[in-house]
């Protein structure tokens, strides 16, 4: 019988795509009624200290009644409230305050979304503490993967993690979350096919390890809610469970291939670019994550499409002809963001290690790139179809004001990573700077 991802929780395996063993530290992803937890958390944990994280939105949709619920086992809740903000984002400064509140916690449960899983998964980490995820929104692939981003010194920070032991699931809550997050999910979903290009180009030009599985899991996940905008929109509790299975199976790719790389590729830096610059001029984030990354795919897209027409020696010669003051780019990352110059020149220093692999192999690796990576994407037209169709945003202007925030989104976003992604190419060649302008003036 032919095994499932969810059969090969908690186990090895050899993987027949790329000949390496992978191991799924996710023991248990169940889907039940909250009315149910207690029973599935005694079973991990029975007679012990356990902590429910949430913030002062998930206790109310959650929290309060997973407390309520729990017998066996002693709970000590912590609702985190905003500082200096409208709602709890991944600020490394709420950690101090659940450091407070884990002595002789045995089990962390995080009851809420992006930010309170991470928040939960950082500490558990550091602390050596198992984590279990009740997640309240469909919003982004975090309940699974073994990773947590978040903000420290100025700097969007994506660091390895435990993954949680377990994931209970209430598809009755992810039904009822905010429209806005359930749309966020939608979009962040969509990352993944120019995630897996850039990982593939990366691949190519640093000889960083490549896998085909983690697409074609997500890829078989996708087709089951892709075309389904209609029944997203209207709460479809089938569609929405479809599309948590998707970013569940996207959080487990990451674990297989042992980094964000599947799931997070240039559109991911567009919108932690985005994240950094709110943080430091102390506004409120322009919008959820999965929502900014959306059109930081449509920005891939156009990439995408853009470079496809042209061949090696086309390539040869503009990157012959391109000259980059990286002095320059470094003095103006570091001028947006002065509380993090030391950690953005750690940064810059490997990015330009990566660089000066791609300009030596770009040319001759060219024709094997567009012929693997290329036929992974989606094209522009196919990327704005499916991000309107749930009333995403698809041009960074619906979520930014300000035209010259954009268009240093555009040219700088790829520095505050090492890795290698689109974004790199088409600047390096010389026509992300185009791009930019064509977008900016809506002719694109």
């Amino acid at each position: 019988m032919r095994k499932t991802i969810k059969d090969l929780l908690g186990k090895s395996f050899k993987c027949k795509f790329c000949g390496r063993i992978h191991k799924i530290e996710i023991e248990k992803i169940k889907d039940g009624k909250i009315e149910k937890i207690e029973k599935f958390i005694s079973k991990i944990l029975k007679g012990k200290k356990l902590l429910i994280l949430c913030d002062d939105i998930t206790w109310e949709v959650a929290g309060r009644y997973i407390k309520e619920q729990i017998k066996n086992n002693i709970p000590i809740t912590l609702i985190l409230k905003p500082k200096n903000e409208k709602r709890v984002t991944a600020r490394y400064e709420y950690i101090d305050e659940i450091e407070k509140n884990i002595q002789d916690v045995s089990l962390i449960i995080t009851v809420g979304a992006g930010t309170i899983t991470d928040l939960g998964k950082l500490t558990g980490n550091k602390y050596k503490i198992p984590v279990f995820s009740f997640p309240t929104a469909p919003s982004m692939n975090g309940y699974t993967s073994p990773v947590a981003a978040f903000i420290k010194e100025g700097v969007k920070l994506t660091i390895p993690v435990n993954p949680p032991k377990s994931i209970y699931i209430d598809r009755e809550i992810l039904s009822k979350a905010p429209l806005e997050l359930i749309k966020a999910g939608f979009a962040d979903s969509l990352a993944k096919s120019f995630a897996n290009a850039d990982w593939k180009i990366s691949s190519i030009i640093t000889s960083e390890k490549f896998c085909s599985l983690p697409l074609k899991i997500v890829s078989k996940a996708e087709k089951k809610y892709i075309n389904k905008s209609n029944l997203i929109l209207k709460r479809d509790k089938k569609i929405i469970k479809n599309l948590m299975d998707g970013l569940n199976l996207g959080g487990i790719s990451m674990i297989i291939a042992g980094s964000s790389s599947p799931a997070s590729g240039g559109e991911h830096l567009i919108s932690h670019f985005l994240d950094m610059y709110a943080c430091q001029n102390n506004r409120e984030l322009f919008s959820y994550h999965g929502l900014q990354v959306g059109t930081g795919i449509y920005i891939s897209s156009l990439i995408y499409e853009r470079l496809k027409h042209l061949n090696d020696f086309e390539i040869k010669k503009m990157l012959n002809k391109r000259n980059i003051d990286y002095d320059e780019k470094e003095r103006i990352l570091i001028s947006l963001f002065p509380s993090s110059k030391n950690l953005l020149k750690d940064i810059f220093k490997k990015k330009n290690d990566n660089l000066k692999k791609m300009r030596i192999k770009l040319f001759e690796e060219w024709e094997n790139i567009k012929k693997t990576a290329f036929s992974i994407v989606y094209n522009p037209v196919e990327i704005k179809n499916f991000l309107s169709k749930v009333n995403c945003p698809v041009y960074l202007n619906e979520i930014v004001p300000e035209k010259n925030l954009i268009y240093k989104t555009f040219l700088l976003s790829r520095f505050i990573r090492e890795k290698i992604t689109i974004l790199d190419i088409a600047d390096e060649i010389g026509i992300l700077e185009e791009i930019a302008n064509e977008y900016i003036k809506g002719n694109i």
